[in-house]
Order: structure tokens, then C-alpha cells, then sequence
């Protein structure tokens, strides 16, 4: 059996994606826990709104809140343990930023 190596990207998932929707099972894999919280009243809301967690090369290494001032994309990233010091995350990061500004139609 062959084994490759995952995909060195980042993604954003969204709070109801099958890697994440088993919250237990996701606390489990990835050593934190991860609520949705947009129910949440803002005051007791540990990671945002609408919190999507991140997905960096083959781990969940914590969460982007995205919003939209205006026409310009803002994105919040906050970090289960500590921000990746990979050369190659925060091009990586860029790039789904990116994408998802042109899936919401800002660029």
C-alpha cells in the first residue's frame, strides 16, 4: 500500500463539513475542541461567529473568521496550539483567502 503525502494547502471548512460535524470525534482527532457558535451569545463566544475551522496539509490547526467590510474581505485567523512556522503556510493561507473572495465575488 502506498501512502501519500497530503496536500500541502490550507482550506476552510465549513462548521458543517463531514470532517467536522461529529464534535466529539473532532475534539478526539485534533486535541481541541470546536463549537459552533453563531447561537452563542457574543459574549461567551470563544472563537467567533461563524468560526471555520482550518485545515492545514493533513490537521485542523484551528479556525478564520471571515467577514465582508464593504466590498473588502477581512479574515481572522486564531490557532489551536501555534501559527505554523512552515515557508509554505502563509502563501498557503493567502491563497484560500483569495479563493474565497473570488467565490464571494470581491475580486
Amino acid at each position: 500500500m502506498v501512502h501519500e503525502e497530503a496536500p500541502r494547502s490550507v482550506r476552510f471548512l465549513a462548521p458543517f463539513d463531514p470532517l467536522v460535524w461529529d464534535r466529539r470525534r473532532f475534539e478526539h482527532l485534533w486535541g481541541w475542541p470546536y463549537r459552533f457558535e453563531a447561537y452563542t451569545p457574543q459574549a461567551k463566544r470563544l472563537r467567533g461567529y461563524y468560526a471555520m475551522p482550518v485545515l492545514w496539509c493533513d490537521s485542523v490547526i484551528g479556525w478564520a473568521n471571515a467577514r465582508v467590510d464593504g466590498k473588502r474581505l477581512n479574515v481572522e485567523v486564531g490557532f489551536a496550539d501555534k501559527r505554523p512556522a512552515d515557508s509554505d503556510f502563509r502563501s498557503e493561507l493567502d491563497a484560500e483567502i483569495a479563493r474565497l473572495e473570488n467565490f464571494l465575488s470581491l475580486k
